[in-house]
């Protein structure tokens, strides 16, 4: 080829590669579209975060939830949602109609006229489970404080008239539940809550009367008796701020009880002697430390929207925390004084609980996942020490193979079962009304019958 043609052909491929390079933009501002970021409500504004989304109780299946946009593009109506998993940042687009875009509006305008969170739409699975625990807990009141309270209270000593009053109280408490709670608007959080509240009253129900020292038990029985509504009342009053997650209604409860064991175990790990004369302060920063739990373990977990897989883990890890600080104490020293125990003891629970929700940070758990961890934790702890038996060796040992087996069971569960979906795992099911009011029949009568009865309380299930 001569090199005139050369030339020739090179100045013409660089001229051509010039031309598409010039063309790109073009294409690609052809390529583009504009899309519009609406704004739900002047209250909400375009963006949506997590404290907006906690108030107005929106996308409430949605874990680890950063943010939300309502987008317009075209005549189509778009949501896109970010949120975190495994470390990374996903972000979700998915379609709406028009209506499902003015039912969110919708239900932020309801909250900010003033209205609860709960009269949000709740789905009817919720609303049944929420009704099916309310029931059942108003009618074991019925049968095991309000019946015996009364009989306590009115001094009934014939079987005839104790049985009469246990099974109207029983009876007429599950009729009565059953009936005013026909249009139930609480969900399973809710409930929860009000549950939790009233078990805190019936708490300071019998705590009052010792602080005041009270000698008869007719003032147990009316302090109970007075009391436990009131806690339900207030639970209920202080839940309507904001719509809660199932998992953090369980954190709560969890917040509560372990309120009541720290505040029982604060004078002990400060020096006060469990005496007969400090009996009643023991007491008194348990009933403290009740409602004091709750309160500081709704602020710590308001933003976070924790499902009920997580919460149990978190749970999970108090407990296994609690146990392990423990067996710590008894590896290291052979005479070790009780209040090292106890205060090793509180540490492991707080620490357990903080690993416990910082493990499962951008994963998923659900439900029955979680449980099938806390057994699979469980058995390795059994495992462990079975291992150790049948080679002999006992004391520290023991203890060892418990710590090692319960930690290496929960890793081992926890990995079988990533696979595990919501429906799947392992499946709790409680009584049935029906079981419980015919056991509280047969404890009312006193005698048991000459054919022993099959109730069936728990149901365990894979």
């Amino acid at each position: 080829m001569k090199p005139a043609a050369s030339i020739s052909l090179l100045v013409s491929s660089l001229l051509l590669c010039l031309e598409l390079l010039q063309s790109c933009p073009v294409q690609a501002a052809e390529a583009s579209s504009i899309e519009r970021v609406m704004s739900l409500a002047e209250s909400v504004g375009h963006y949506i975060d997590s404290d907006e989304r906690a108030h107005y109780g929106m996308f409430p299946a949605q874990e680890n939830f950063l943010g939300a946009e309502f987008l317009l593009r075209g005549d189509s109506y778009w949501l896109r949602l970010s949120y975190q998993s495994d470390g990374e940042r996903i972000i979700e687009q998915s379609p709406l109609s028009e209506a499902q875009f003015l039912a969110f509006r919708e239900a932020v305008l309801i909250i900010d006229r003033g209205r609860s969170a709960d009269t949000v739409k709740l789905s009817d699975t919720d609303r049944r489970d929420g009704r099916l625990r309310m029931v059942t807990d108003v009618f074991l009141y019925g049968l095991w404080l309000y019946g015996p309270a009364t009989i306590s209270l009115f001094d009934i000593d014939s079987n005839r008239g104790a049985s009469t009053i246990e099974l109207l109280a029983g009876g007429g408490a599950f009729a009565g539940a059953l009936w005013k709670t026909q249009d139930y608007q609480l969900g399973y959080a809710r409930t929860t809550l009000v549950r939790w509240g009233a078990y805190t009253g019936t708490f300071y129900g019998i705590g009052l009367p010792v602080l005041f020292e009270a000698g008869k038990d007719q003032t147990y029985a009316v302090g109970a008796m007075a009391i436990t509504p009131i806690g339900a009342y207030l639970a209920h009053q202080w839940g309507q701020h904001r719509r809660f997650a199932k998992g953090e209604a369980d954190l709560i409860t969890t917040g509560v009880w372990a309120g009541a064991l720290y505040g029982l175990a604060l004078p002990y790990l400060l020096g006060v002697d469990a005496d007969q004369g400090r009996l009643r302060l023991y007491l008194g920063t348990s009933m403290a430390g009740a409602p004091l739990g709750a309160l500081i373990t709704e602020s710590l977990f308001r933003q976070r929207r924790v499902n009920r897989g997580r919460a149990h883990l978190v749970t999970l890890g108090a407990i296994m925390g609690f146990f392990e600080g423990l067996s710590i104490v008894d590896l290291s020293s052979d005479d070790a004084p009780a209040r090292r125990y106890a205060r090793a003891a509180a540490l492991g629970a707080a620490v357990g609980a903080w690993l416990g929700f910082r493990m499962t940070e951008g994963r998923h758990h659900s439900l029955g996942r979680a449980r099938m961890i806390s057994v699979g934790a469980y058995a390795g702890g059994l495992a462990g020490q079975g291992v150790v038996m049948s080679m002999g060796l006992n004391g520290r040992a023991r203890t060892l193979a418990w710590m090692t087996g319960s930690v290496l069971g929960l890793w081992y569960t926890d990995r079988l079962t990533q696979d595990w979906s919501e429906g799947q795992g392992l499946q709790l099911q409680g009584p049935s009304p029906f079981a419980l009011l015919a056991l509280g029949a047969i404890r009312a009568g006193g005698t048991a019958a000459k054919e022993p009865s099959t109730f069936e309380l728990l149901r365990v299930s894979f």
